[in-house]
């Protein structure tokens, strides 16, 4: 049975970044031929460019046609099998997402959740059941983003970006939203979505904090103001500093820190020398750096951190985490997720 899904593209200022992942969908739904083969072929997914609209919705900015472009997108989305909407998510806020600016004539633009939800509800009609994806990155992480996400029992689910979105749209409409806690990306050969995950969020918040450390920043200057004269000198220096620019001209973070430790084993520095503990500390920097960035370059998943929210009577606003297995994560029991029944699955089935 072919899929009808709108795409509403609030990316940045060209919608770049949502077209790759509509191209992406394209593969994996591509466009069908009813019976009749003399006629064209359909398109599976409807791609919409949100931005102007968007501006034109909140600041009243001139926008031709917008009650008729309303009315085409409303229809669009009543009608469709899913709903998308892309937009740029922070790590590190969940109170806003960001159209980029490509053209570089503004810094990015912040939408809140408030004014999202505010579209939304304009385009979703009463007694229409959707089924929504908020196509944004961290979109489902709560404001401790640096908390591993994998443990459901030790995040408030509630204040992410993506719930606070729904607390507002829910129960006016009858949506069924979902959301990812990491980056999110579009495989481009099968198609399919993609999260960040925790293991490569770590990495990322490590390599960031070990960047800034006072220690670090200073002994990555010693180095690049002392490397060359070492080299210039020769002798026991030199070589350790050669081998320390050939560990790290290795491709993969793996082989890198393969080098690199092997190189602290056996450095061959002369000892109780003030010039052979600088190398050898920003030898350590450098490993704690190569082994942030191996944790960071982890590759994403399929089937990972997919929440979903929907409205059921008698519980109020239920979020669940789909994978690996299905666990109610709001509202928790005695602080603890509880693993979804099949019956409750039903009422969230795709």
């Amino acid at each position: 049975m072919p899929k009808k899904i709108v795409f509403l593209n609030m990316s940045d200022d060209l919608g770049v970044d949502g077209h790759k992942a509509v191209t992406a969908l394209r593969i994996k739904n591509p466009s069908v031929r009813f019976k009749n083969y003399h006629i064209k072929k359909t398109e599976q997914v409807t791609e919409i460019d949100m931005v102007d609209f968007y501006r034109a919705f909140t600041t009243g900015a001139h926008y031709p046609d917008f009650g008729t472009d309303r009315a085409k997108i409303k229809n669009l989305c009543q009608g469709a099998t899913q709903v998308m909407l892309s937009i740029h998510g922070p790590m590190t806020s969940v109170n806003y997402g960001l159209i980029r600016s490509t053209l570089g004539r503004r810094p990015d633009e912040h939408v809140s959740y408030q004014q999202l939800a505010n579209l939304l509800l304009t385009l979703f009609v009463p007694n229409v059941a959707y089924n929504f994806s908020l196509v944004m990155c961290f979109g489902a992480r709560s404001s401790n983003y640096r908390l591993d996400h994998e443990n459901l029992d030790l995040i408030d689910w509630t204040d992410s970006f993506a719930y606070k979105l729904f607390q507002l749209i829910s129960p006016n409409r009858s949506v069924r939203m979902t959301a990812r806690t990491g980056e999110l990306s579009f495989n481009t050969v099968t198609g399919k979505s993609e999260v960040q995950t925790e293991l490569a969020i770590q990495g990322t918040l490590d390599n960031q904090a070990i960047s800034q450390e006072a220690g670090v920043i200073q002994s990555i200057a010693w180095w690049n103001q002392n490397r060359n004269l070492f080299l210039n000198a020769g002798g026991a220096k030199a070589n350790f500093v050669i081998a320390l620019v050939t560990a790290e001209q290795h491709a993969t973070a793996a082989n890198k820190l393969t080098a690199l430790r092997a190189l602290r084993r056996n450095h061959g520095l002369p000892p109780h020398d003030y010039e052979s503990r600088e190398l050898l500390n920003y030898l350590r920097q450098k490993i704690r750096l190569v082994e942030a960035s191996g944790r960071q370059n982890s590759g994403p998943q399929g089937k990972y951190g997919k929440l979903v929210y929907k409205h059921i009577g008698g519980m109020g606003n239920v979020i669940f985490a789909k994978y690996p297995n299905p666990v109610c994560v709001h509202p928790k029991h005695l602080g603890h997720g509880i693993p979804v029944s099949p019956r409750l699955l039903k009422k969230f089935a795709k």
